[in-house]
């Protein structure tokens, strides 16, 4: 029997918990026979299962393997987005936008501010901005996943300004198993077919144990065209209703300008397939926009293969060898639309045989070219223009698909020593580590932008048509091809040669790293009266590089179809040390069961923003052993990222609405006034001609190497409740507050044009910085809007985490009910400080984008025995409003969603095991709406797109 000096010990072990980041290690004392004392090493690594989060300081949330096989995760990021305290990141429908790969974003604070973890430490980026693809992490081997809220950057560094998400991963494993599982949805579609194989042991008189898992993953593709809700692009009618919408960029071309306002009421032509024009119908059941949808993908294929292995040794009784191993092969195709150009472009208009006579003298009418004068550059005289000029909105089915092949293959391995250091308490933990991820990328449909235009030029010497003005190849491995663009399908096999253009990259991210930890406590030489005070010591030496390798026309941007991309190259390197203390005042004393604080301090050393630092003050007090209430303040840094730092400039394409435009909701004079001032001509002023394609702004972001680090801070005050083994509950506020938030200029495309003309804003009007961003076209039609990443912003976050754990027996069986629940209060943020913030509590739309509810809770109510467990979980997704208060979307409101799945496991003959599962088992529809949408007419990361799903898993151990 431990003496009360051990008791005293053992619960401070459990009581510091997960709130330490390096092992905490106590000693025990018993007696052997000859009376002397023994030493029993007790190691908590932080992890309770299930109830972790009522041993921490800080609000931890755990979810267990056996999640994973009732929910039938296959990729990880589909179980972490159930959980309330996450944003849902890129997942498998993220078609457009998205990069291949899935991630983990905590608060909504974003990716780059969630931290990923693999037993303690950092997992390997993926992509220039520092973020994980937590693809790359095995699922098969995942013992639990621990996820701490709030700051936590003194103890793991930066990025850790929204908490960390850590990846337990199993250890000690002897025997084999295997598992085998499928889903399908009840359409038939949207298929994922996963298998792994894990094999261990104990070697060497059980020394040492390894473990070697190989997985694979295949994930058919399913098409936005495979749902009704999402087979035609919606667009709002503007009396309270939807309307079937799409692109502008239609397969016959489309021209829009004020010049045919007399001939259109939009402003706007289309060409018939026969070279005639008529007026382009922008609205009603029946238009001329393109329906993009229905082959864009709503589920992204993937095919994935990995292999790992974990190891140890016990090289003496005070030191033991271990490492790991982990390689993944991803692959992972997206596919849009063909292309879409948008192109202030000249063409041959006089003669053409392209184009009927009554058509090229509307044209001529509209957007002849003339001279200095304004006249007509007309060499014959008759009336019409030699050439015309314009904005050519032209869709390339021709071309062939519009699709991106991603492979990303990754490797990351740990080895290392740890141990006591003779008979001490004091423990150690060197490690060295090292990873590589690497992505190839090629692109299918994209068109050159210069012989675009070179082909629209036509030698009229060939009254055929079949010879361009120029007739070199600029670069293509042809000569170049005129292209008839004047009616669907007109363009020629040659032509469309002369376009296409081989587009790929590759990139390559390397992260190194050493760490050395020491940690034991005081006991050798003091103890306060809770027992002795717990301590840790860490250096960490971090070196990260990224290269971006864009092929020749992705790297000048001069292609249509996918965004350009200029090439990439930078990294950086810190070097840190932290300190952490845990005073254990009192325990199990009369007045106090418990009272402790936590300490914890980081400084670091970066290449880019030099020295840094961050710490922690926490503590509990537990009058009784049923009621502990905590708090926590922490500081946290995050330093700027490659991308940040070293990117050039490059274009995205985010939603936006241009207030000169028939979309703005203000067309006062003051309104018009800075946008005639700002380059709208008078004709298409508030008029569908400038209207945005698809809802869409070319914006242009890049690096800025003078950014420094952000900073924040986060208070947590909570309430732990555990009146039994049974019942555990827990409240904690949050507030997090992030200044000098690294972001692009204005808070984005979208409101920079809204501060830009917004007559009531002192920070916009002409002559002002967010108008001067804005580049504007002849025609009035936005070209470009600038937006550089500055420290500049602020982030304001607020709410209270609940958690609820009760356990019963009941109906031959033990049940077990799980509850956790987010309530947001506050999620602003300020583009700029000074500037009105951006709520978005209870939000979703341009500015804010993924949901944010006030309220989300995940609960699972859980019945098994010794053969059979069945789950029944609920997720709760509450009501939003879109955040532009001054649009007229048809949708302002998505009312909160309810989804339920249900799931069982049966074990039979000792060492099989069978698991059913239905997702969505009420088949809801997600919420469809107009123009303030993400994708396939609604944010498919936060609302089930499937529909019912049904799975089925096997599983067999020896």
């Amino acid at each position: 029997m431990l003496n009360n000096k051990v008791s005293k010990a053992v619960r401070l072990a459990l009581a510091f918990g997960a709130a330490s980041s390096a092992v905490f290690t106590a000693s025990s004392f018993a007696n052997d026979e000859d009376g002397a004392e023994a030493v029993e090493r007790i190691e908590v690594t932080g992890s309770r299962i299930r109830k972790a989060e009522y041993t921490s300081n800080a609000p931890v949330a755990s979810v267990d393997s056996e999640q994973f096989v009732l929910t039938k995760t296959v990729n990880t990021e589909s179980l972490l987005n159930t959980l309330p305290q996450v944003v849902p990141g890129l997942d498998r429908t993220s078609n457009n936008p998205g990069n291949g790969t899935a991630t983990v974003n905590l608060r909504g604070l974003g990716s780059n501010r969630t931290l990923v973890l693999i037993n303690g430490t950092r997992a390997v980026p993926t992509s220039s901005s520092g973020v994980v693809d937590i693809n790359s992490i095995p699922t098969a081997l995942i013992q639990n996943v621990e996820v701490l809220t709030g700051g936590a950057s003194a103890v793991y560094g930066s990025d850790a300004v929204a908490g960390v998400v850590n990846f337990i991963l199993k250890k000690d494993f002897e025997g084999i198993n295997t598992n085998v599982g499928y889903e399908q949805t009840a359409e038939g579609d949207a298929g994922i077919f996963n298998a792994d194989f894990t094999i261990g042991g104990n070697f060497a008189e059980d020394k040492g144990n390894i473990v070697f898992n190989v997985a694979y993953t295949k994930r058919d593709d399913a098409f936005q065209g495979d749902r009704d809700f999402s087979s035609v692009a919606l667009f709002d009618d503007g009396n309270g209703g939807l309307e079937p919408g799409g692109s502008s960029g239609v397969p016959g071309t489309a021209i829009f300008n004020g010049g045919f306002s007399s001939y259109s009421d939009s402003a706007g032509v289309i060409f018939g397939q026969d070279g005639s024009v008529r007026p382009f119908v922008a609205g009603g059941d029946v238009n001329d926009f393109y329906n993009y949808a229905p082959v864009n993908y709503m589920q992204l294929p993937q095919e994935r293969t990995q292999f790992s292995t974990i190891a140890r040794y016990e090289l003496s009784d005070n030191a033991e060898l271990y490492g790991r191993a982990m390689f993944t092969d991803s692959y992972v195709p997206s596919q849009l639309a063909p292309t879409p150009i948008f192109q202030t472009s000249e063409f041959t208009l006089d003669g053409s045989p392209f184009i009927t006579p009554e058509a090229q003298k509307v044209i001529s009418d509209a957007i002849g070219v003339t001279d200095e004068d304004g006249n007509l550059i007309d060499s014959d005289g008759d009336g019409i223009a030699d050439t015309a000029s314009a904005l050519v909105r032209r869709r390339l089915e021709e071309v062939g698909p519009r699709r991106s092949e991603s492979t990303f293959t990754s490797y990351q391995y740990q080895f290392g020593v740890k141990g006591f250091i003779g008979d001490s308490v004091w423990g150690y933990d060197a490690y060295y580590q090292k990873g590589t991820t690497r992505n190839s990328e090629a692109q299918l449909g994209n068109v050159n932008r210069g012989r675009f235009n070179q082909a629209l030029l036509l030698d009229l010497s060939d009254p055929t048509g079949n010879t361009c003005k120029d007739p070199s190849s600029s670069g293509s491995t042809t000569a170049c091809a005129p292209i008839n663009i004047f009616g669907e399908g007109n363009i020629s096999e040659a032509g469309a040669a002369y376009l296409r253009t081989a587009v790929n990259s590759s990139s390559v991210y390397t992260q190194e790293m050493i760490g050395l930890n020491f940690s034991g406590d005081s006991s050798d030489f003091f103890e306060l009266p809770g027992g002795a005070v717990g301590i840790s010591v860490g250096y960490e030496k971090r070196d990260e590089d990224f290269e971006f390798l864009p092929s020749q026309d992705l790297a000048s941007g001069d292609i249509a179809g996918f965004n350009g991309a200029p090439p990439v190259s930078g990294g950086f390197d810190v070097s840190s040390f932290n300190a952490e203390l845990y005073f254990p005042i009192f325990v199990g004393e009369d007045w106090a069961d418990l009272l402790d604080l936590e300490l914890a301090y980081r400084t670091a050393d970066y290449s880019t923003v030099g020295s840094v630092s961050s710490y922690k003050v926490a503590g509990s007090y537990a009058p009784i052993e049923e009621v502990r209430f905590r708090v926590g303040y922490n500081t946290a840094v995050r330093a700027p990222n490659i991308s940040e730092l070293f990117s050039p400039q490059s274009e995205g394409f985010p939603g936006a609405t241009d207030p000169c435009s028939e979309q703005g909701t203000d067309k006062s004079s003051a309104v018009g006034a800075i946008c005639t001032g700002t380059g709208v001509p008078n004709n298409v002023l508030f008029n569908p001609a400038i209207n945005l394609p698809a809802g869409q702004v070319r914006a242009i972001s890049g690096g800025n190497p003078e950014l420094m680090e952000e900073e924040a801070t986060t208070l947590t005050v909570g309430l732990v409740f555990t009146p039994s083994d049974d019942i555990s509950f827990g409240i904690d506020y949050f507030d997090i507050q992030i200044d000098d938030v690294i972001a692009s200029f204005g808070g984005g495309a979208n409101n920079i044009l809204a501060t830009c003309y917004d007559p009531s804003s002192a920070k916009g009007g002409l002559g002002s910085v967010y108008c001067d961003t804005i580049k504007r076209r002849g025609d009035g039609t936005i070209e470009s809007v600038l937006t550089l990443s500055q420290n500049i912003a602020k982030v304001t976050l607020k709410g209270v985490d609940v958690a609820a754990n009760y356990s019963f027996e009941a109906l031959g069986g033990d049940i077990a009910v799980d509850y956790m629940g987010t309530f947001t209060t506050e999620s602003n943020s300020f583009p700029e400080v000074g500037e009105d913030p951006i709520e978005c509590a209870g939000m979703f739309g341009q500015d804010c984008g993924e949901p944010t509810p006030k309220y989300k809770h995940r609960m699972t109510f859980k019945w098994s025995n010794d053969d059979i467990t069945a789950q029944l979980m609920w997720r709760h997704v509450g009501k939003v409003n879109d955040d532009d208060d001054d649009t007229d979307y048809t949708v302002e409101e998505i009312s909160g969603f309810n989804y339920f799945g249900l799931s069982g496991s049966y074990s039979f003959a000792e060492n099989y095991n069978v698991t059913l599962g239905i997702r969505n088992l009420f088949d809801k529809t997600p919420p469809v709406i107009g123009g303030n949408d993400e994708q396939a007419n609604t944010y498919p990361a936060t609302y089930d797109i499937f529909g019912r799903t049904y799975s089925l898993s096997f599983n067999a151990s020896f």
